[in-house]
């Protein structure tokens, strides 16, 4: 058969935009809002601390001059400008924000341009970075937002941290910036050492004051953050050396250490992070099965019917029953009810998509293992319900495996694709957008027509993030962190070795 696409009528515009979508199945919020409940004030797009101190101080400054929305906006694009002419000139491995942009237009000879909206500018955005630094400034206590302006949180900006930043402030208020001016303000590098706003910001991320926590002074947010940070501390302690994200997960998610670990014992927010660290294999599962999807749509030409795409993932798996693969699988508990890694296991050997299935199955049997706060986070703050629960989630897998355990694997595969296909329509209908003119824009990049899917954009495979990353980033910029694992600060600000 030849694939042919009706193109047409000339007369008119098509009436359907398409546009690729960021999550097409919608597997990732379970993850993504315990995340935001367990890491408040950090995102994944937050990552030096160095822009936490530079809004504190620009909304000091905003209400003590009465600056509104248009003038905070025009006074913030213009200091992280100068943040990343800074960076160019004095960082070597660690970069302001900006800095491929920045050195781009110095490569063309000029900075003209950089601070103000346009094709010259640093930023697409109108706000620039402090478009994914407002609502974790927000949450921290460092700012606030009335009126579209800048204004002071309820963590007063420290006279150190004012300091530090008013001769910048202070210039860009008045003048714009040539391209010699940055050489002033070389103490603002992101590698800067020592510098004044690392002992307030220290305080804020720890929840201390003076080196030491005092609980009846910090709200809820500021509880949680300390938490997870002190539980990141712990895990690096007992895991010196690696990757502090790769240390958090083996230390929270498997094994006895919240039963053992004193630090852990007792502390719901570890269990609540077991839970999400478990769920994370599947969210990482349907992703990566959905990105080999839309690949094998792209690399059969562009187009493909459901029963090519039954026939490919069916000769992806092996042979024999459900009830037998589910058997040969690595055990997900120890024998006293521990968590193994058995996810983790399956990744490291066999054929991608069988694994994967390995990952959604073994998902499932943590249903009935995991108790408490766990399994809450887990579901995504969703208590047990009758019924197949929501789309793709584990409790959907459970089903799915029970409808399936005496016929073959390759039929498990192929519901599994019939299930992707589905909820990836329902996504894109849920996301449909219709402009003032009528016109529709659909956010997918497969797309179904007359039995057809057709795809030309590729999926990203990758798995949402856990903020732990960002969070040990910062950590070690204040000190707290270093390439050995804990510093003498950390251990003392966060006590992981309680």
């Amino acid at each position: 058969m030849i694939a042919a696409e009706v193109v047409g009528p000339l007369w008119c515009d098509p009436g359907l935009d398409r546009r690729g979508g960021r999550y097409p199945l919608s597997v990732e919020a379970p993850v993504m809002n315990m995340v935001d409940t367990l890491v408040p004030g950090v995102s994944t797009l937050t990552r030096l601390v160095r822009y936490y101190a530079l809004y504190w101080a620009l909304a000091d400054h905003a209400e003590e001059h009465g600056l509104d929305a248009a003038a905070c906006q025009e006074l913030v694009r213009r200091a992280e400008v100068t943040l990343a002419l800074v960076s160019v000139d004095h960082d070597r491995e660690l970069f302001a924000h900006g800095v491929d942009r920045v050195k781009t237009m110095l490569r063309k000879g000029t900075t003209a341009g950089l601070a103000e909206l346009g094709r010259s500018s640093y930023s697409p955005r109108a706000w620039g970075f402090w478009s994914q630094y407002n609502g974790p400034s927000i949450t921290l206590g460092t700012v606030d937002v009335e009126d579209g302006a800048l204004r002071p949180g309820r963590h007063r900006c420290p006279a150190s941290v004012r300091r530090m930043f008013q001769p910048m402030i202070d210039f860009l208020a008045r003048d714009g910036l040539g391209d010699g001016d940055v050489g002033r303000f070389s103490g603002l590098a992101i590698e800067e050492p020592d510098t004044a706003d690392l002992p307030p910001l220290r305080d804020l991320f720890t929840a201390t004051r003076h080196g030491r926590h005092r609980p009846e002074e910090w709200n809820g947010d500021d509880h949680t953050r300390r938490a997870t940070l002190r539980m990141l501390a712990r895990a690096v302690q007992r895991a010196p050396g690696g990757a502090p994200a790769d240390a958090f997960r083996a230390h929270l998610a498997y094994g006895d250490a919240l039963d053992t670990d004193p630090v852990l014992v007792g502390e719901e927010r570890a269990r609540a992070w077991r839970g999400v660290l478990l769920r994370h294999h599947s969210v990482g599962a349907w992703r990566r099965l959905w990105a080999a999807l839309v690949d094998e749509v792209i690399d059969a030409g562009g187009t493909a019917t459901r029963d090519d795409l039954h026939a490919w993932v069916g000769s992806a798996v092996s042979a024999g029953t459900v009830r037998g693969f589910v058997r040969s699988l690595p055990g997900a508990v120890d024998a006293t009810g521990h968590p193994l890694p058995a996810e983790e296991e399956v990744l490291g050997s066999g054929a991608p998509i069988e694994a994967d299935l390995a990952v959604l199955l073994i998902g499932a049997q943590r249903l009935t293992h995991l108790r408490g706060r766990s399994l809450d986070a887990f579901l995504g703050r969703r208590r047990r319900s009758s019924g197949r629960g929501q789309f793709l989630d584990p409790t959907w897998v459970a089903f799915r495996e029970a409808e399936h355990g005496d016929r073959p694997l390759a039929e498990l595969a192929r519901a599994f694709v019939d299930d992707m296909l589905a909820q990836s329509r329902r996504v894109a209908l849920r996301k449909l957008r219709v402009d003032g003119n009528g016109r529709m824009t659909l956010f997918s990049k497969l797309h179904e027509r007359n039995g057809r899917y057709f795809a030309d954009q590729r999926e990203g495979m990758g798995n949402v993030g856990l903020r732990i990353d960002q969070l040990a980033a910062m950590a070690r910029q204040l000190g707290l962190l270093s390439d050995s694992g804990v510093t003498a600060l950390g251990a003392d600000l966060l006590e992981p070795a309680a």
